[in-house]
């Protein structure tokens, strides 16, 4: 049976879906067979980070509700790693629990890892993590707010299942940040600490996230994490702090017009989607 690990965040922009897709293509290049699926619904991005929008013809909520095969919502994105995507139309409101079951026991026939990238924060979607999940990665930024979120999502994670914890943009200048937030968490549980990049949330815009030669610092720590991941073991905190080192020497990506307009897009598709899904709420 496949090994599903859930990857959450106590709110969003924390990097969590590029995280999800760093890891897949570092564990299917490493020869497991991968399954990403984008659980995110109602604001899934896991499609453009990985560059196969155009391939998308069905996605999770078809599958859960049997309006598709599961050979037609599986997209091949390289070698042994595959994709199925989420939907901008359909929260986990409306996904009924036992289709997920059955999904999740088909595709455990197939696959070594299924990642999941679930929505931010709080809400159902919270509750099919804490019965399917294996183990849950939770991805928390340098900020205070970002501290906070993590904290209360453990709370409410606080099961039998293991929570890892992944540092995610933390910079070589602001090490005081990341030692405080080290001395509050377990080190057993820590998976690892992701180097602030410009490049990364570049490649992730351009679809162009797959190409691992371009990124730059983020390949040694990922394939540190992806290690850990497999077989746990705790890395000094100089470990870190020179990833975190390397990372400020690093080149920046070159940025052209058309990313520049790509980018500007994407956040007012964005800012749209939040208003809707706010409304809603209401």
């Amino acid at each position: 049976m496949s090994h599903l690990t859930a990857i959450v965040s106590g709110k969003g922009g924390v990097g969590k879906s590029t995280l999800t897709a760093a890891l897949g293509i570092t564990l299917a290049r490493a020869g497991k067979r991968v399954l990403l699926i984008d659980g995110d619904l109602g604001l899934c991005n896991l499609d453009i980070i990985l560059g196969v929008s155009d391939k998308v013809k069905h996605h999770i909520y078809e599958l859960a509700q049997g309006s598709c095969f599961l050979e037609e919502a599986i997209i091949s994105v390289s070698d042994n790693l595959d994709f199925i995507a989420g939907t901008v139309e359909q929260t986990w409101d409306y996904v009924f629990e036992g289709a997920i079951d059955t999904v999740l026991e088909d595709l455990g026939e197939i696959y070594d890892y299924i990642l999941l990238d679930c929505p931010a924060g709080i809400g159902r979607g919270i509750e099919y993590v804490k019965q399917h999940a294996d183990d849950v990665i939770l991805i928390q930024l340098p900020t205070k707010t970002s501290q906070r979120d993590a904290l209360h999502t453990r709370e409410i994670l606080r099961t039998h299942i293991p929570i890892w914890v992944l540092l995610n943009e933390f910079t070589y200048n602001n090490q005081e940040s990341l030692e405080a937030v080290l001395a509050q968490i377990d080190r057993e549980k820590l998976l690892g600490v992701v180097p602030y990049s410009e490049k990364i949330s570049l490649l992730s815009n351009q679809g162009n996230f797959i190409n691992e030669s371009y990124w730059g610092v983020l390949t040694e720590a990922i394939h540190i994490i992806a290690k850990n991941y497999i077989d746990f073991k705790v890395y000094p905190n100089s470990t870190w702090i020179q990833l975190l080192k390397s990372a400020e020497e690093e080149i920046p990506l070159k940025v052209d017009e058309q990313t520049k307009k790509r980018e500007k897009e994407k956040q007012t598709l964005l800012s749209r989607m939040v208003y809707k899904w706010g409304r809603r709420r209401w």
